[in-house]
């Protein structure tokens, strides 16, 4: 049976992935929530809505390492092996602020740092055509653009920069040019792909009114940058289970399955380098380059 994780999983994005991943009855979907609570409500909803009774919860808070060590040390143990990583889960810098009680910025650590770490821990357990997908977006290049400050200042420093989200998927595109080409140096089969949604009304990121108006703005002003939950949904399930996509890598899918260049800035090198190591470093990872 594959083993597909999907952070943040029990609403959204990853809710709605979840759902349509887990009509493939031969496929276990485990959802990696901090709120155990909606994680089990939602674990119930999908199991009703497909008969897939093979749908699990586990506990992971990615802006905290110490659980993204808990989570994969018990994942590993109970399940062994897996064959899909969505790395989902994610906050919004105009609703969260602050340092983690690990010292790092927390928007840096939840969407970006935790599932570094989750990915490296997880790596040695893939499939040999594993798939990992980072969910990005297309705020990685926000209007009027972003200048890297160096991987510290996002680590330690941008807790009052209004850009921190921007920033966090702007490293989760690094993370994913940097891996993809680690991966294929070494002759492995697993891939790892960006995936942006597109600014959609149906999510945590969009909930109130103000946010609903928020989105029908986009919407209507910035068609490039609007999403829908479904199509979303539907393209990122897509991605992640169909053979087609089994050998794409490295590559950025823009609210479908069809891919896009993103940013010249998330080609820089030389920035990708320098996350990739300060990250290592900062989850205590001996490097393996």
């Amino acid at each position: 049976m594959k083993n597909v994780v999907i952070t943040g999983a029990n609403s959204g994005l990853g809710f709605e992935t979840a759902k349509k991943i887990a009509k493939d009855k031969d496929v276990r979907v485990i959802l990696a929530c901090r709120n155990e609570e909606k994680a089990m409500q939602a674990k119930a909803d999908i199991a009703a809505a497909t008969g897939n009774t093979n749908v699990e919860v586990l506990k992971l808070d990615t802006s905290l390492l110490s659980s993204v060590r808990a989570f994969a040390e018990k994942f590993i143990k109970e399940y062994g092996s897996v064959d899909v990583l969505i790395n989902n889960a994610g906050i919004s810098a105009m609703r969260e602020s602050g340092k983690t009680i690990e010292g790092f910025e927390v928007v840096f650590a939840t969407n970006y740092l935790g599932h570094f770490l989750l990915t490296n821990l997880l790596l040695p357990y893939f499939a040999p055509k594993g798939r990992i997908i980072n969910v990005t977006s297309d705020m990685h290049e926000p209007p009027g653009g972003i200048k890297w400050n160096g991987a510290d200042y996002l680590a330690y420093y941008a807790l009052d920069d209004r850009k921190r989200y921007s920033f966090s998927k702007l490293c989760a595109i690094y993370f994913t040019h940097k891996l993809s080409e680690t991966l294929k140096s070494q002759g492995s089969g697993i891939t790892v792909n960006s995936f942006n949604p597109g600014f959609m009304a149906a999510t945590n990121f969009s909930g109130g009114h103000a946010d609903k108006m928020r989105a029908l703005m986009v919407k209507t002003a910035m068609p490039d940058r609007y999403g829908e939950l479904g199509s979303s949904s539907d393209a990122l399930a897509r991605i992640a289970t169909e053979d087609c996509f089994g050998e794409v890598s490295g590559e950025y899918f823009d609210r479908s399955i069809n891919t896009k260049r993103s940013s010249d800035l998330s080609y820089d090198k030389d920035n990708q380098e320098e996350l990739w190591e300060k990250s290592l470093y900062y989850c205590d990872i001996e490097s393996k380059n």
